[in-house]
């Protein structure tokens, strides 16, 4: 995410005045700074940037969030609801979680070309693992021996 600052400093009779221009320089990188009378300024800028910059950057927070909490010790005080959104991340073991959020990081540093879809669809993904983890029955048999011979399968 790399985010330019504006080249220009509008005044807040530009508007008025050369509104074209304004809205010009708001589609370059970084946007259009506006600047009013109280000495407020304001960024204008296309809100499809605006917006994926505010998913990457509340995406980082929650890998953060996961990150810190991997280190913690395991304990009771590891309360699911710390993982706020994440909190399914909660019945993954500790290296799978930490696979997680640097994998949801890389992806979040490739949004702004690639959009979000692969990011939802890969949490999406790992929301199912987790569920399939939680499932006690499932669980076996996803960190049992691989190798073992199928018992339950008509040929």
């Amino acid at each position: 995410m790399t985010t330019v600052a504006p080249d220009t400093t509008f005044q807040a009779t530009d508007l008025a005045r050369r509104a074209r221009d304004v809205m010009s320089a708001a589609r370059l990188p970084g946007g259009a700074l506006i600047r009013d009378k109280d000495g407020t300024s304001f960024l204008l800028a296309p809100a499809g940037t605006v917006s994926r910059e505010h998913y990457v950057l509340a995406g980082m927070k929650d890998a953060v969030r996961v990150l810190r909490l991997v280190a913690m010790p395991r304990s009771p005080d590891r309360d699911p609801v710390l993982y706020g959104d994440f909190a399914w991340l909660a019945e993954l073991p500790d290296d799978a979680q930490c696979d997680f959020a640097w994998e949801y990081v890389r992806l979040l540093e490739a949004v702004p070309g690639r959009g979000t879809e692969p990011v939802e669809q890969m949490l999406y993904e790992w929301q199912q693992t987790a569920r399939a983890y939680a499932d006690e029955e499932l669980r076996g048999e996803l960190t049992g021996d691989l190798g073992a011979p199928l018992t339950d399968v008509e040929l």
